[in-house]
């Protein structure tokens, strides 16, 4: 019985710290469009270092590589719902980042690709306006998409997110 009791205390115990974990934290009240300075879909220590989101990174950093990606941001602030996130801009990004209510991808994979690497940059994402798509596309976090990344993105998510010219690159392969 007496460790049936220390372990339900510990367990208590534990469970307290971990609600409390945030408590005393500045609330993160910028969204992640707006953190992320340089548009390419990650937020560095440098972009978050004068934010709300600084107390924050290292818990949100979750796979420890200096960047949160739009998928960690969005992973923390639902697990974290109503501790860190005060207004409804956050909300709507973090919560509810529907991919349709972004810009549409109007090109193909060729002309986004203006350097004809076999990979859509970040410079490159910027520059034809689907920079709002870039972390999600880039499912292995090198900062470039392929080919591969940009068809299973289309594919997924289709006519929510691409026009005719990028849903080419479907009926293409």
């Amino acid at each position: 019985m007496k460790k049936l009791t220390l372990a339900t205390t510990i367990l208590a115990s534990l469970s307290l710290a971990a609600c409390a974990s945030n408590q005393g934290l500045e609330k993160i009240d910028s969204d992640f469009a707006s953190l992320d300075n340089d548009s390419d879909g990650y937020i560095s220590k440098v972009e978050a270092d004068d934010d709300s989101i600084w107390g924050h990174f290292s818990n949100i950093d979750t796979n420890m590589d200096n960047e949160i990606s739009r998928k960690e941001f969005n992973a923390y602030m639902q697990l974290n719902t109503g501790k860190v996130a005060t207004d409804s801009e956050v909300s709507e990004s973090a919560f509810k980042a529907k991919i349709a209510k972004f810009d549409k991808i109007e090109n193909d994979f060729k002309s986004l690709d203006n350097d004809k690497n076999g990979y859509i940059s970040v410079e490159e994402a910027d520059d034809d306006d689907i920079s709002n798509h870039f972390g999600y596309m880039d499912g292995n976090n090198d900062k470039r998409i392929s080919k591969g990344e940009f068809k299973g993105y289309i594919k997924k998510y289709g006519k929510a997110v691409a026009e005719d010219d990028a849903l080419k690159v479907l009926r293409h392969s």
